[in-house]
């Protein structure tokens, strides 16, 4: 029989292949919003079940500080839009202030993938490791998923110096975003509900200072 910790890796990989597998095809398909959307409500749901099969209490304080991190970011993206004037959300399909509705669920998958992967480096390589190791995962993965956005057609960039699809300041700012999930994170599984969404909340709003810091030196 398989671990709980084990099957707990497994099952956060798997969710890792399948959605590099989906967005690789959502990028030759070229279907918008439609795609994301598929794409960003199923993993949370597959998270959510995940969550209520196994009584995994470490998987489903990570979907509830994704999700309060996903809508609280909100004000990052209207930063962005609006702002700075650099992301184009491709029309169609409901918004939620100046955001796709898909993207608070989209931000859920990756920080319970990330902040998953940062937890799991905390316990072997020490807290400052971990945060390096993170914040350059999240910076070298971003201009790939970046990528396959734009052809996609979810989002593209205008207006600042980029790399391919993905602008300077979105791969510092990832950086910084990935970099802090490992030490908000690394005592989650005893955070009671309540202190899973401040952090949350914090993680969001965390995402609007690093894309700021990093619009400002770079953008």
């Amino acid at each position: 029989m398989v671990s709980r910790p084990l099957s707990r890796e497994r099952y956060v990989l798997f969710t890792l292949a399948l959605v590099l597998a989906y967005n690789f095809s959502a990028s030759l398909v070229g279907w918008g919003w439609i795609t994301a959307t598929i794409i960003s409500f199923g993993v949370v749901a597959l998270n959510i079940a995940y969550t209520y099969r196994y009584r995994d209490g470490l998987i489903g304080r990570l979907v509830l500080f994704g999700l309060t991190a996903g809508f609280t970011e909100l004000l990052a993206d209207w930063y962005l839009v609006v702002f700075t004037g650099t992301l184009v959300y491709n029309p169609g399909g409901p918004f939620l202030v100046r955001s796709p509705l898909y993207m608070p669920l989209a931000w859920s998958v990756v920080l319970v993938q990330l902040g998953f992967i940062g937890h799991w480096l905390t316990r072997r390589i020490g807290l400052p490791g971990a945060m390096l190791a993170n914040g350059l995962i999240g910076a070298i993965n971003i201009p790939l998923y970046e990528e396959w956005a734009r052809s996609a057609q979810w989002w593209t960039y205008q207006g600042t110096p980029m790399l391919s699809a993905t602008p300077y300041y979105i791969i510092l700012g990832e950086f910084l975003i990935t970099l802090m999930l490992p030490l908000l994170l690394r005592e989650i599984e005893h955070r009671s509900p309540f202190q899973v969404v401040l952090l949350g909340i914090g993680q969001g709003l965390w995402i609007w200072f690093s894309y700021a810091l990093a619009f400002g030196l770079v953008g």
